[in-house]
């Protein structure tokens, strides 16, 4: 089967090779498991749960204060846009339009008196009969019963927008969440009550909707706005919902002792079946790959597994490490990082190597990796199909896989989180001598 070409370190691995083959002709290292490079589907998805709630809820209040004598909308009725909700007492926003149209007629006759007397004043100044002060009265009166009357005419105004507020009407089409008031309560409103007032009802549309699930901080870095999500709610269990991730909130919230991260899924919901307080289990698929070559992620080595692979294998530490082209030992071999494509994913960083079994020989390969669901990892360049690597004791990703197995255990018991199980692996045996 053909490999890939390993680049300009072939000729240094073709040497550590013959060194690790020399000998009495007996092989020196002990003998571990090995695992093939095969052919798969790889995937990274997220596990969260949380509840559903209107992406926006609307406090409705009344700015006429008195008593309610009908009510419009029940709890769960969806209503229209301008529909009565609310009908409250009337009679005295009626008394005061009344007594403000009265006022608007009383200014509207100062006012035409005002200008008849301005009229035969001008005819008395040109005859010289008054005086230029007494005329300038008379255009001082008319000035003055002129903003009487706008005066009037706004109070009449704002009394019939008074009588208008006594039917609370919605302000856009949705449903109504909860009903605070009944029948013969007395309100007060928001304008006159430094308390904010009575609180009527609560109404959403419902539309389209918002599913807040909490995130642990160990998956919220491999999550960004766009990634798709599937829902799944206790009163429909063979029915998934779609939506994607709208935001992810900055602040995160402690819970025993446990760092979540608020993210908010839009979901439609047209069919009007997902209701706000709803427990919802959401899965988010982060990444995938289909038809990809795949290693279990125990066959890596890391620049740190330097010295411990050289004396199983029984050659020096720098003529590995320099076959490899690796940097020295101490840098750190696992990092968590964004991919360049399909979204945010747990990767490994650069520098992971294998022991490749070719020819019935150990052979120390670098590889290149991609997403990896913490069991098996993509290998994108350094091994073909087919190939197997030696399962060596490896103290960079047990120390790794020991962190995901804390975390998980920290989480367990704690409402509203999922655990998922963590890949086994077997203890790896010491090297014999």
């Amino acid at each position: 089967m053909p490999r890939r070409n390993q680049g300009p370190a072939a000729a240094a691995v073709v040497a550590l090779t013959a060194l690790a083959g020399c000998g009495d002709g007996a092989d020196p290292s002990p003998q571990y498991e090995t695992a093939a490079v095969r052919r798969g589907d790889l995937s990274v998805v997220v596990e969260a749960s949380g509840t559903i709630e209107p992406i926006s809820s609307v406090e409705v209040k009344s700015k006429a204060s008195g008593e309610i004598l009908e009510l419009g909308a029940e709890i769960g009725d969806t209503v229209e846009s301008g529909q009565m909700l609310v009908r409250i007492d009337p009679r005295t926003p009626r008394n005061h339009v009344a007594q403000a149209e009265a006022e608007v007629a009383a200014a509207a006759a100062r006012l035409a008196t005002a200008k008849a007397q301005l009229a035969r004043g001008e005819k008395l100044a040109a005859s010289a009969w008054i005086n230029d002060a007494e005329y300038e009265a008379l255009e001082l009166a008319v000035a003055n019963t002129r903003a009487e009357e706008i005066a009037a005419r706004v109070a009449l105004e704002n009394a019939r927008i008074a009588l208008e507020d006594t039917e609370v009407r919605a302000s856009a089409s949705g449903t109504i969440l909860t009903r605070l008031v009944e029948p013969g309560q007395v309100i007060s409103s928001p304008t006159q009550d430094v308390g904010g007032g009575t609180l009527l009802l609560t109404m959403a549309d419902l539309g389209r909707v918002r599913a807040r699930v909490r995130v642990d901080e160990t998956d919220i870095g491999k999550l960004s706005a766009g990634i798709p999500a599937r829902i799944r709610v206790a009163a429909y269990p063979g029915r998934v919902f779609s939506g994607a991730i709208e935001k992810i909130e900055p602040q995160a919230v402690i819970d025993q002792n446990v760092t979540l991260f608020a993210v908010l899924i839009g979901v439609d919901n047209e069919e009007g079946l997902l209701r706000p307080g709803m427990n919802v289990d959401a899965v988010f698929d982060v990444a995938r790959r289909e038809a990809v070559l795949t290693l279990p992620l125990m066959a890596l080595r890391a620049p740190r597994d330097i010295e411990t692979t050289a004396e199983i294998l029984g050659i020096d530490a720098g003529e590995l490490r320099g076959a490899l082209q690796l940097p020295e030992a101490g840098a750190a071999p696992v990092r968590q990082a964004r991919a360049s494509a399909g979204g945010q994913a747990l990767q490994l960083g650069g520098g992971l190597w294998v022991v490749a079994m070719r020819d019935g020989r150990r052979i120390p390969v670098a590889v290149e990796t991609g997403i990896t669901d913490l069991d098996r990892v993509e290998i994108t360049a350094g091994l073909a199909e087919g190939d197997e690597a030696l399962l060596l004791p490896t103290a960079s990703l047990v120390e790794i896989q020991q962190q995901i197995q804390d975390v998980s255990s920290r989480r367990s018991g704690i409402p509203g989180l999922t655990q998922r199980p963590q890949p086994q692996t077997a203890p790896a045996r010491p090297p014999q001598r």
